[in-house]
């Protein structure tokens, strides 16, 4: 199989890697940038050919479209791939908006295509573990969630101008757009439900330099009843990542920083923990995400995220700014 990779950033040069880490040639792999100084790097470092434009990577006849561009040009890339006839996997959001979703639903079925919405925690141990544990009949009805994901923008990409970094531009998909949408989407497959309301207030609080708000905190309502308190940030330089689950009987941790997953239970008033693997690198839930994709192409395997679940995610994210603007609480 052939792949063209649209992007040539952090995310591009990861899917490369996860391709070529899935035993993909790179012979096999071309990626597709505007940008000249990137598709030199990507010649010199995985050896991967590079073109200037979609039209070009979509003429040379790929089986499959990586779409790994800023969130405000997933879905014209996507309309695009689709057209052409191309398996699509896409980094989340799939979009900022609902407009193409219609055509992309119908361009899929009509042709069989695999769209794969992006979303790799869940092939992370840690949150499968946790799943496993929201799921088990100690832990009952879930009845509250806590997020807090809290970085430095300017350490993420210390290599370049956080100011040129599209996660400073919410436009494009930025002010941590993208990453609420890659934990609501873990969330919505950990949980199984789907937000019906929420209220949200995003402000620029730093001296950072962002086209974007640098913190989140949204109050969310699950259709089962669940409430959720989220809080991202892209100012915290002591970087923190931890979801909480609770019930009345039990809660369930995920810390990212510190490698761990733990439940309490009340039966026992104990704390079990439990690490990643010795050795585990967090890159490895990408490429074990990107393995999953290919598994789908090849009809072994179905997509864990469908696109109906990535569609709830963007109107969560429409909702969300709508109600920052509004000051109301906003029905999804």
């Amino acid at each position: 199989m052939k792949f063209l990779v649209v992007g040539g950033g952090s995310m591009g040069k990861r899917r490369i890697r996860c391709l070529l880490a899935n035993n993909v040639q790179p012979q096999h792999i071309r990626m597709g940038d505007v940008r000249l100084d990137r598709q030199a790097e990507v010649k010199t470092k995985p050896d991967v050919e590079s073109v200037g434009d979609l039209s070009a990577g979509l003429n040379w006849g790929p089986d499959a479209v990586i779409i790994s561009v800023p969130g405000a040009a997933h879905m014209e890339v996507a309309l695009a791939a689709a057209r052409a006839k191309k398996h699509i996997f896409c980094e989340v959001p799939l979009s900022l908006n609902l407009d193409g979703v219609p055509e992309l639903k119908e361009l899929a079925e009509k042709h069989k295509l695999v769209i794969a919405p992006g979303c790799q925690p869940p092939m992370h141990p840690l949150f499968k573990q946790a799943k496993d544990w929201v799921g088990e009949p100690s832990f009952g009805k879930p009845l509250s969630v806590i997020v807090e994901f809290g970085q430095y923008l300017p350490d993420w990409h210390p290599y370049e101008d956080y100011r040129k970094f599209y996660a400073s531009d919410q436009k494009m998909g930025g002010g941590n757009l993208d990453v609420i949408a890659q934990e609501l989407s873990a969330l919505y497959w950990i949980l199984g439900d789907q937000a019906v309301e929420l209220f949200a207030a995003g402000v620029k609080v730093s001296s950072l330099e962002l086209q974007a708000n640098d913190s989140w905190d949204i109050c969310v309502g699950l259709s089962k009843g669940t409430r959720m308190a989220l809080h991202f940030d892209l100012i915290q330089r002591a970087g923190r990542v931890v979801l909480r689950f609770i019930s009345e009987t039990a809660t369930v941790e995920i810390n990212l920083v510190e490698s761990t997953v733990r439940r309490f239970l009340a039966s026992t008033k104990q704390w079990e923990t439990r690490s990643t693997p010795l050795g585990y690198v967090y890159e490895q839930s990408y490429i074990d995400e990107v393995g999953q994709f290919l598994k789908c192409i090849e009809g072994k395997a179905q997509w864990f995220n469908p696109i109906s679940s990535a569609v709830e995610v963007v109107k969560f994210l429409m909702a969300m700014q709508q109600s920052a603007q509004t000051k109301n609480t906003v029905k999804i």
